[in-house]
């Protein structure tokens, strides 16, 4: 008997959300996201208000979105560091010199790119408290690349900081990033719950209210007028 149906036989004896629960954390053990599609079979839950459902679909909403968000911040970091490069050899490029707010530029663009992660990392610890029991959410490979990205960015922003003090410039002060308790992190969660929302009301037929969940949240973001 596999897995999956050792788990079908079990889901009977536990109360919603621990059915879930076993089933995230069996699935996280069995292997990464990026291989899911080897060993994912479907799942269907059976509570009448549609919890587990609603879990299932959060669950992988936050290790798709925080995937697609950590690949972001790469590329980010890979424009922050050819601006970097540009700076430092800025004396033997006559047109990066004529360009005097670049640094002000690789500033910016590094504190927005720790501000990012910041908040990414916000966002998972909230959901994960909140709607998670306090279980860990991620994938291995996906807490993995999260946690890359911190790296990264410290790197990106540690070199920074070296050149503004030998050039008498302002640094990225990360510690006061650290604090950061801007609206990215709620963008990232009401996103994240939204569409995670909708999903399961779609899957349950509820094709109106799975729009309305939607256009609400589109609405309160702004990407809608």
């Amino acid at each position: 008997m596999n897995n999956g149906n050792r788990l079908a036989r079990l889901q009977p004896l536990f109360q919603p959300p621990e059915g879930f629960f076993v089933w995230m954390q069996t699935v996280q053990a069995k292997g990464p996201l990026s291989e899911y599609w080897k060993f994912g079979t479907f799942v269907s839950w059976a509570d009448q208000e549609g919890q587990e459902g609603f879990l299932y679909k959060l669950f992988f909403e936050v290790n798709i979105g925080v995937q697609l968000a950590a690949n972001r911040s790469r590329e980010i970091g890979s424009w922050a560091s050819l601006l970097g490069l540009a700076m430092l050899g800025a004396t033997a490029l006559p047109e990066v010199a004529e360009l005097p707010n670049l640094m002000e530029v690789w500033r910016q663009r590094l504190y927005s790119l720790l501000e990012g992660v910041v908040a990414l990392e916000r966002a998972v610890k909230i959901i994960r408290e909140v709607y998670f029991d306090d279980y860990e959410v991620l994938f291995s490979d996906v807490k993995t690349e999260l946690a890359s990205c911190r790296e990264r960015t410290r790197l990106l922003i540690a070199g920074y900081n070296l050149f503004a003090e030998t050039q008498q410039l302002e640094p990225i002060d990360i510690n006061g990033i650290e604090e950061y308790k801007g609206s990215r992190v709620k963008e990232f969660i009401d996103q994240w719950v939204a569409i995670a929302h909708s999903d399961d009301l779609l899957m349950r037929g509820r094709r109106f209210e799975a729009r309305d969940v939607v256009i609400s949240w589109l609405k309160e973001s702004k990407l809608v007028i």
